[in-house]
């Protein structure tokens, strides 16, 4: 009995068996990979958490800081408009202020 093996058979053959490897190593390799894969997902998840912490946080920020400057515009109207009252009761405590060390120094 004689087994005439060609030469497209063998090579048939030999294709046959790599492709089996490689599908055994794919399958391998994607078994692998799906621990890897959970725990990445795990990683996204936090980060999308922090992400969101973070925008919330900027916008508290961001409000509180126009509030603020709000704030701060009005005080600053105010002072403006309100100057020579200041600078009268600046005048007052200063004048004061002389009285008593002029009191003090009477008194020496």
């Amino acid at each position: 009995m004689t087994i005439t093996i060609s030469l497209f058979d063998a090579l048939l053959a030999v294709l046959i068996v790599v492709a089996i490897v490689l599908l055994v190593q794919l399958i391998i390799l994607v078994r692998n990979l799906m621990p890897t894969a959970k725990s990445l997902a795990k990683v996204m998840d936090d980060t999308s958490h922090i992400t969101d912490t973070a925008r919330v946080g900027i916008t508290d920020a961001q409000r509180i800081v126009s509030d603020l400057s709000g704030s701060l515009g009005d005080v600053a109207s105010t002072v403006r408009y309100k100057k020579s009252t200041l600078s009268a009761m600046g005048s007052l405590t200063s004048a004061l202020a002389n009285l008593i060390n002029l009191t003090k120094n009477k008194k020496k």
